[in-house]
């Protein structure tokens, strides 16, 4: 099939351009922003079963003024001093009354007192909170236009008075993590193209290969954004922040790997058959590699496609845009780039030209060294990852995002300056609901509030809202309940899930009691989570090793590469606890970190491996032994695995610059699992591991080997990097 493939785009090179030509065109002209479609919401798509998702459709039944997003603004004096003057109070209930009479769209109510009509201010008198309701909910286009107008107003309206007035909560926290994302994908291209440029010009030597690769991913890219946005549009989803930047890292990592892998085949075919033309040589590297290629984009595409079956939406909606750029990169590596690579012909190297080297290479020593010590190799390889692995054992996460995103975001800003002066837990109060046929039980519901006033880590209970002025007439009570730490934190989510919800639900006979706001939803995130995990790592690795049998036709080297993988994993998440939570002392990993590192850890090391398994396939084929096979496939492989590995490991160091923790989380564990996996796993470990196991490696593929190493001249030598 990849030989009738590689004679169709080799014969026709102009036709192929052409046709992606119209296709980028089409698509990056009619197909919507995929802005459009991305929301900041940890929470969103939970599905309606869990109790936050219930108790928010309770508050939209029953108190829908006040069931939208939240906001804080908390005023300090610009010194650090008291506010308690008679100026001062003024003045911040001058903020309210102007804010008000301006008649923001998506704003309910501001004010600056309490329930009780009393100002809001710290204990230390250093602080007081202007509270905002918006009548939209975090990430809407309303409530997040609302925000900026709230924040230059409160600026401008402070400006000369000594007070300084920041604007926290949901609302303005879903903003500024929009924001973060979009500066850090600025980062992350500007990284990742400058990181390509230089070292495919170091290791290709040539001015049109450093450049060829980001014009190409450049318009894939765009391409795959569209479909995407079309597939939202047209399903009805909406896709998370962290898409953008990782489809930046994914299509131009995974992009430039296969064109690697192209050029490595293409480079080497042209030295050993320096007789023939070009066209053959192209075509020969287009049907030996196009196999590779095909197999490494169906593992990680498959792999991806495993966050389908999670439980958040905000998981789930990753797959299609990863699935989509990573098919648009296969298509373009199968097609386009040999198509361009034709139409080039020579120049495509200019100025080096392709040679023979004339001394041993680094590879070749490699392979003497890996095959003829194998049983080291893999014992060193083993205690490496085994080591890196014992990171595991401090394995703690994170839920909050706020404190996730840089210093100078201007939500955290402010949330911090409240936080010094009152309880962690005003950012967001958790709401209880209780909902039945008036009247309702009174008894039930006071008892219920003391209980909930008298538990260990409340800080306060605001007084029952009924949704009916005539108490008789009432069919629902809301309860904000403030607690003592953070919303976002573990501490909270912990106390929540163990202590107020057992508290709450059943505590008023006949009735419907539920528990609600930030730290109800992540319990619910976190059960989401643990469940996303159950179902996700099987099935990708069920599916994988399903995918890398029906390439290898065999069952021992699929399971030898998984179990690889799986040691790779451990590897990758110790070291990424061991830098960020034991080194740099993070209160834990972000929560999603464990299941997106696993299936990037998926991805990489079977994209490597199966390069590596299709070198040792072939050595067997040609009628080497164990041992001269192995030696073969590192000769022939590593310089490709290694420069593909190499260089998606720096597209995933612009990670760690974004000043996003989770981003830089994700950053280091692919860039540990691209070098693990190049220097150790792939180029040592697993062709160590076919020459120590034979033909038992290919079970149950018939015997294929025999010749030793002199039995005959390689297909295709190994040409170093250098």
């Amino acid at each position: 099939m990849f030989s009738k493939l590689a004679t169709i785009v080799v014969k026709n090179p102009w036709k192929i351009i052409a046709a992606w030509i119209v296709l980028a065109i089409a698509v990056i002209a009619f197909a919507p922003s995929l802005a459009n479609y991305t929301t900041s919401s940890a929470g969103a798509g939970l599905p309606a079963s869990y109790e936050s998702v219930q108790a928010q459709n309770t508050a939209t039944k029953y108190f829908p003024q006040t069931s939208g997003a939240t906001g804080t603004i908390v005023v300090t004096a610009a010194n650090g001093s008291v506010i308690t003057s008679s100026t001062d109070q003024t003045s911040i209930s001058g903020l309210a009354t102007q804010l008000t009479a301006q008649k923001i769209p998506g704003v309910y109510v501001i004010t600056a007192v309490n329930a009780q009509g009393a100002p809001t201010i710290s204990q230390n008198q250093k602080a007081q909170i202007v509270t905002v309701v918006f009548t939209g909910q975090p990430g809407s286009t309303v409530v997040n236009n609302a925000v900026d107008t709230i924040r230059t107003d409160t600026t401008a309206y402070f400006r000369g008075t000594g007070l300084v007035g920041g604007l926290t909560g949901n609302a303005a926290i879903s903003v500024d993590t929009t924001n973060a994302y979009a500066s850090a994908e600025t980062i992350i291209t500007i990284a990742t193209v400058l990181a390509i440029v230089i070292l495919l010009a170091l290791i290709f030597r040539s001015i049109i290969i450093a450049f060829l690769p980001i014009v190409v991913i450049g318009v894939v890219h765009a391409m795959a954004q569209g479909v995407t946005a079309w597939l939202a549009d047209g399903f009805g989803f909406q896709v998370g922040n962290e898409l953008a930047p990782l489809l930046v890292v994914v299509m131009f990592g995974v992009g430039t790997d296969y064109i690697v892998f192209l050029l490595f085949r293409y480079r080497n075919d042209i030295i050993v058959n320096s007789s023939q033309n070009g066209v053959e040589h192209l075509e020969g590297a287009v049907s030996k590699i196009g196999a590779v290629i095909a197999s490494a984009a169906t593992t990680v595409i498959t792999a991806f496609a495993a966050l389908l079956v999670a439980s958040l939406e905000s998981l789930q909606t990753l797959a299609p845009g990863l699935i989509v750029g990573v098919f648009f990169m296969m298509l373009a590596g199968l097609t386009l780039v040999p198509a361009l690579f034709k139409v080039l012909g020579k120049t495509l190297f200019f100025p080096y030209h392709p040679r023979a080297p004339k001394k041993t290479t680094q590879s070749e020593r490699m392979a003497h060294l890996t095959i003829g010590h194998r049983a080291i190799s893999l014992i060193v390889g083993i205690v490496i990852m085994a080591g890196l692995a014992l990171g595991c054992l401090g394995f703690k996460t994170t839920y909050n995002q706020l404190a996730e995103l840089p210093g100078s975001t201007p939500s955290l800003i402010a949330y911090n300056a409240m936080s010094a002066n009152f309880p962690a837990g005003y950012l967001g109060p958790t709401q209880v609901f209780v909902t039945g046929v008036a009247p309702l039980n009174q008894t039930a519901i006071t008892n219920l509030y003391n209980k909930l006033k008298a538990t260990s880590g409340v800080y306060g209970v605001g007084q029952p809202t009924l949704n009916n002025t005539d108490s008789a007439a009432a069919t629902a009570v809301q309860m904000n309940v403030v607690l003592t730490d953070n919303p976002y934190s573990t501490q909270a989510i912990d106390l929540v899930e163990r202590t107020i919800e057992p508290e709450v639900n059943g505590s008023v006979p006949g009735d419907f009691a539920v528990v609600g706001g930030t730290t109800a939803q992540l319990v619910d995130v976190r059960a989401a989570m643990k469940l996303s995990l159950d179902h996700v790592i099987p099935l990708a690795l069920i599916i994988v090793g399903i995918i890398i049998g029906l390439l290898l036709l065999a069952i021992s080297a699929p399971f030898w590469i998984l179990i690889g993988v799986a040691l790779l994993y451990a590897a990758v998440l110790g070291t990424v606890l061991l830098v960020f939570v034991a080194g740099f002392g993070f209160v834990g990993v972000d929560f999603t970190l464990p299941l997106v590192a696993y299936l990037f850890v998926m991805a990489v090391g079977s994209d490597y491996n199966i390069l590596i398994a299709h070198q040792l396939r072939e050595a067997h084929k040609e009628g080497l032994d164990k041992k001269a096979a192995a030696k073969q496939a590192i000769k022939t492989g590593a310089p490709a695995v290694t420069a593909a590995g190499l260089i998606l490991a720096a597209t995933f160091a612009s990670l760690l610059f974004t000043g996003i923790e989770v981003l830089e989380e994700i950053g280091l564990a692919v860039v540990a699992a691209c070098l693990l996996t190049a220097y150790i796993l792939t180029t040592k470990m697993l062709p160590a591991l076919s020459a120590t196991f034979g033909n038992f490696f290919w079970w149950p593929s018939h015997k294929t080997g025999g010749k030793a190493a002199s039995g005959g001249t390689p297909s295709t030598p190994e040409v170093p990097v250098s």
